[in-house]
Parts: structure tokens; C-alpha cells; sequence
């Protein structure tokens, strides 16, 4: 077994990675850190980001409204926690804590698991945050899968280390979204030592799930948890250039909205991040023979996007969307490309390590500096270090202007107008609110996002959900699309439905001419328009027929939640236990169980 490099030593290193880790979290995430500054006049917005300083206890943000929850917990612990601490300082608190803990733990993964030194440590942890996934996703609005792809190398170390307290924590800020939550669950399993703690770490991920999957169980019903299949050909990976959606997963982007790539990716950007993935793929044998279940799942991550994204591919998943309950959270397959980033992180320690002459099979570049004493010199210095270098630069010039690029996610103002607006409706009962134009997507100022009305207006704003491919309409809540159509074609249905409230954003309506019908039922008898600013019209329907009240709707999603906050609570508090034990203890620190380095194949364990 390797020997331990000094205790003097290794803790200057985990301080330089740790500032490391700061200052590309704040080169890179910088809207993130001007969010920790509250701001009541700001929010998050951008596509499928809406995060203001503030949210209600609505339908939607509790998810449950019709149909299947789509944000739980994320929303729903934004929107408890949000009267006491702003929803946009959480969570930037949960962006930024993501960021650290990911590139900390990927330069542990590099330095514990594959015997790396610290230029590589480096490296892996600029990668985390500094690659195309990332910030595309963030681009996309889709902020909590951006931070789970983040976690994933501390989800990996802490499964392989058998540090249970902290991986809880980090299954459970994966899991703000179900996406995240299954990724940081396949990350668990493939990384764990033995089979109990594939069972622990399912158990885990499984009461973690709890916040959304009993309010999908109890609200929804099987036909509203499948989607249309010519939805699956939409959310397909996409391929950047001529080079195909390969080529794209290979560099950790291909994601199914083009709009969402950052402006500074070229074809350049695209080969040189193809070029990123051969150079690190050839050292494919050392992690097959070492950590053989993890290059399965970096290989998969890597090329099961690209096939899904072939004619027979799309079928395929349009088959399973629209006939498997829930199989539509597969349906964007291209998220699942950040799998491959554990992976990719411990090839990231082969390819510099590989470099080094005096490096042999066991034995540590401090223990080969030792050995050859002043031997060690020449190309054992220069050649590891050029090769971090290199990889660093590779990085860096996936996503040339990443901090730049990242501008559309700084907090812009919203208008004063609905703080009158959600004084408005908290004084009536809570019926249904239909927003206007039909979609839940609005474009204001050349930005698109989500409707605001969906998660500022209290009681049970309406999201149609459809999505529109190839000019059909497709998913969709059927409830919300029947009132929408018979408001549009001039039918009022409206205080039979329940609905105490039309909201009209002009702004994002082109066509004036298609709302005539609708205008015509807004000004009939029984409806009056209560207040008319900044593009908006709020009309008050007269003495709706108000559905039953949500209360019993909510008890699956407070059940999960104490379930989901216990894990979370106990994780910290033995993560605690554990701190304060190693601090009592002099000397020696805990090694990893498995193997130590990477290329000791004595020690590999096909798990």
C-alpha cells in the first residue's frame, strides 16, 4: 500500500484546492454569487428558472395542481423557507455549495482513488464546473440539474469511501428535482464498494424521492404521467455541427435546445472538446482494470444519448413515454451525458499521471521522487505539469467565455405589478387563474422564461403544459386545455370551472386578432377587469364555482418532506460526529477503502 504523503503536506494541498475551488466558482457562477445579496425587486429568470426573492404557497409551487409535479421539492422548499429567507439566496447558497463540494471532491477522487497529484487535482476540479453541460443547463433554466451533474464527484467519493452522513447530504441537494435525484442514485451504485451499500445507498435515494413521488402517486393519474412520443424526437440530443450528436456528447453538451448553447461555442469549441474526451479515453484500460462498473457506466453516459437521438432511438423512447408512467423524465436524454463526469474526472488523474518516467505500477510520484532522488528531474518534472496544463486549457476552451456567457442568468427587475396583483387575488378565494396568452412560456425584453404569473399569484395558477413540435400541439394538462380552448374560441366556461381569475400579458401576445374571441367573454357579464398596468389586465370572474380545497392535497407532499429533511438532518449531524472525532484523533488519516491508486491493479475489485 502506498505510504502517505506528510501531514504538513497534504493539508497545504487540500487548502490550495480548496481556494481553487472558490475561485472558479466565483470566475464562473458570478450571477450566483451577486444572488447571495437579497434583493426584493430581483429574481432568477431565465427559460425554466424563476426564482424571486419570494414565493407563495400556490398549486404550483407546492405541486399540487393537476397533473404530475414537475419542481418537487425544489419549489416547495423555496417557497417554506422563502418568508424567513429569500427564495434567491437559497438558492444561490445551493449553486454555489454544489460547485464547492463537487470540485473538492473531484480532486479527491484524483488524489485518494487514482494516486494523482495535485496539478491534476487542479485540473479535475476546473472541470466540474468548466465544462458545456454545465452552463448549458444553466442556460436552460435548469439550474438544479446543473448543480446535481456538479455533485456527482462528491456523490462518487463518498459512496467508494463509505462516508454515509455526507452522501445523504448530497443525495438529498441532488434530488431538489427528480432528475438529480436519479442521477446522484446510479452515481451511488456504481461507486459503492459491496452490495450493502449498493441496499444503504438505495434505501437513501429512495426516502429522498419521497417529496415528489408521493404527491405524484396520490395526485396524478397514470395517463397524466406519460407524455406524447413525438415529444421524444424534441428533447433528443442534438448535434452541434456537421460532426453529429457524438461528437457533441463526447465534449458534454448536445442539449436538445440550441438557444440554450453558449454563445462563445464554435466548431472549434466542438473539436476541441472531442479531442478533450480521445486524449482522456486512452487511459480507458488502467480505469477498466481498476474500476471496471464506473467505465461501463462513462462509456454509456457517453454514446446511449447519440443512439437515442437515431431514427429508431426516437421511436424507441416515444414508445415508452407515451406507454410507461413517468418514463417521460427520460425523455431528454441528453442530461444523462453528465454521468460520464466521475468518470472523466479519474482519466483526468491517468492522463497526467501517465506522463510521469519514474511513475510504476503501486507507487506514488512521491514515493518515485524518493526512490530516484536527483534523478527525478528533467521530464518528471515538466511533462506531468504540461499535461495539466494542456487538460486545463482544453477545458477552458470548451466554453471559451464561460463568465461572459453566463450573463443571461444574472437577476434582472420585475415589474411592480404583481406585488398589486398578488394582494389582489390573496383577498379572494382561491380558484383557478388562468394566464393569457395560452403556453406557461412568456418573452419579455428578448428573454424567455416561464410565466411569473405561475409562481407569484397565489391559490392555483394554471399551467396548460403543452408543448408544440412541429406545429402540433402535444401533452398537456387536459383540464387546463379544454377551459383555454373554450376561452379562445369565445365559450365562457369559466365560473363552471372554477376560475376566479383571467390574466392578460399583452406583451407576449402577437397576434391581437386571436384574442378577440376571448376579449369578447372577458367583457360579458359577470367579469370585470380589477386592474390594468404594464401590459397586464387581471379580470375578476363573479362568484366562481371554487373546487374543493387542496388542503388534503398537501399531506403527501409534507410527509416526504419530513422524511426527506430527517435524512437530510441525520446525514449532517453524522458528517458532524464524524468531523469531531477525526479532530480528536492525532496523526494518521482515514484512507480510502478502496483502491488508493488507480493503476494498482492488486487491489481492483470488480464490484
Amino acid at each position: 500500500m502506498n505510504s502517505q504523503p506528510p501531514k504538513t503536506t497534504a493539508t497545504r494541498d487540500r487548502r490550495i484546492v480548496l481556494g481553487w475551488s472558490f475561485f472558479v466558482s466565483l470566475v464562473t457562477l458570478w450571477p450566483f454569487w451577486l444572488g447571495l445579496r437579497p434583493d426584493a425587486s430581483k429574481a432568477f429568470m431565465l427559460r425554466d428558472m424563476f426564482v424571486p426573492n419570494s414565493l407563495p404557497e400556490n398549486s404550483n409551487n407546492l405541486g399540487i395542481n393537476e397533473g404530475a409535479p414537475r419542481a418537487l421539492p425544489q419549489d416547495a422548499i423555496l417557497t417554506l423557507f422563502s418568508p424567513a429567507i429569500p427564495a434567491s439566496f437559497l438558492a444561490s447558497a445551493l449553486v454555489i455549495g454544489s460547485c464547492l463540494m463537487g470540485c473538492y471532491f473531484a480532486s479527491a477522487m484524483v488524489r485518494d482513488m487514482a494516486g494523482g497529484r495535485l496539478s491534476a487535482q487542479l485540473v479535475a476540479a476546473l472541470f466540474v464546473v468548466w465544462n458545456p453541460f454545465v452552463i448549458e443547463r444553466f442556460l436552460q433554466g435548469q439550474w438544479t440539474v446543473a448543480t446535481a451533474a456538479m455533485l456527482l464527484p462528491a456523490i462518487a467519493f463518498l459512496a467508494a469511501a463509505r462516508y454515509h452522513g455526507l452522501l445523504y447530504v448530497a443525495i438529498c441537494l441532488s434530488g431538489f428535482v427528480p432528475t438529480g435525484l436519479i442521477l446522484a442514485l446510479i452515481t451511488a451504485l456504481v461507486f459503492a464498494p459491496s452490495h450493502g451499500e449498493r441496499l444503504r445507498n438505495l434505501a437513501a435515494s429512495a426516502v429522498a424521492a419521497l417529496p415528489w413521488l408521493l404527491p405524484a402517486l396520490w395526485v396524478s393519474t397514470p395517463a397524466q404521467t406519460r407524455s406524447d412520443a413525438l415529444s421524444a424526437s424534441l428533447f433528443s440530443a442534438r448535434g452541434e455541427t456537421f460532426l453529429g450528436p457524438l461528437a457533441s456528447t463526447m465534449g458534454l453538451s448536445g442539449v436538445w435546445n440550441a438557444e440554450a448553447s453558449p454563445p462563445s461555442r464554435t466548431l472549434f469549441s466542438v473539436i476541441v472538446g472531442v479531442l478533450l474526451c480521445v486524449v482522456l479515453l486512452l487511459g480507458f484500460k488502467e480505469l477498466w482494470r481498476v474500476y471496471r462498473a464506473v467505465a461501463v457506466l462513462t462509456v454509456l453516459a457517453l454514446v446511449t444519448p447519440p443512439l437515442l437521438a437515431t431514427p429508431w432511438g426516437v421511436d424507441f423512447m416515444g414508445f415508452a413515454i407515451s406507454h410507461v408512467p413517468g418514463a417521460g423524465i427520460f425523455r431528454d436524454t441528453s442530461k444523462f451525458v453528465c454521468l460520464a463526469i466521475p468518470g472523466l474526472v479519474l482519466l483526468i488523474a491517468v492522463a497526467v499521471e501517465r506522463l510521469d518516467p519514474h511513475r510504476s505500477i503501486g507507487v506514488s510520484h512521491r514515493e518515485a521522487r524518493s526512490e530516484t532522488g536527483p534523478a527525478y528531474s528533467g521530464r518528471a518534472h515538466w511533462a506531468p505539469r504540461a499535461a495539466a496544463v494542456g487538460l486545463a486549457a482544453a477545458c477552458v476552451l470548451t466554453v471559451p467565455a464561460y463568465p461572459a456567457d453566463m450573463a443571461p442568468l444574472k437577476r434582472v427587475e420585475l415589474s411592480n405589478t404583481w406585488g398589486q396583483m398578488f394582494n389582489i387575488v390573496s383577498g379572494a378565494p382561491n380558484g383557478k387563474i388562468v394566464l393569457l396568452p395560452p403556453g406557461n412560456y412568456r418573452t419579455r425584453d428578448g428573454r424567455p422564461h416561464v410565466d411569473p404569473g405561475l409562481k407569484l399569484l397565489p391559490g392555483s395558477p394554471m399551467d396548460p403544459g403543452f408543448l408544440i413540435v412541429d406545429g402540433q400541439v402535444v401533452d398537456g394538462n387536459p383540464a387546463s386545455m379544454a377551459i383555454l380552448s373554450d376561452l379562445m374560441n369565445g365559450k365562457n366556461s369559466l365560473k363552471r370551472n372554477g376560475v376566479s381569475w383571467v390574466l392578460v400579458d399583452w406583451y407576449s401576445i402577437t397576434d391581437g386578432a386571436a384574442m378577440a374571441k376571448a376579449l369578447q367573454v372577458l367583457n360579458s357579464t359577470g367579469i370585470r377587469r380589477v386592474i390594468s398596468a404594464d401590459n397586464y389586465d387581471l379580470y375578476r370572474v363573479q362568484s366562481p364555482t371554487v373546487p374543493r380545497s387542496p388542503v388534503q392535497d398537501r399531506a403527501p407532499l409534507f410527509v416526504g418532506m419530513t422524511f426527506y429533511w430527517t435524512l437530510m438532518m441525520w446525514g449532517m449531524c453524522v458528517w458532524l460526529w464524524r468531523v469531531a472525532r477525526q479532530v480528536q484523533l492525532t496523526g494518521r488519516g482515514r484512507l480510502l477503502p478502496a483502491a488508493t491508486a488507480l493503476a494498482k491493479t492488486t487491489e481492483a475489485e470488480d464490484d
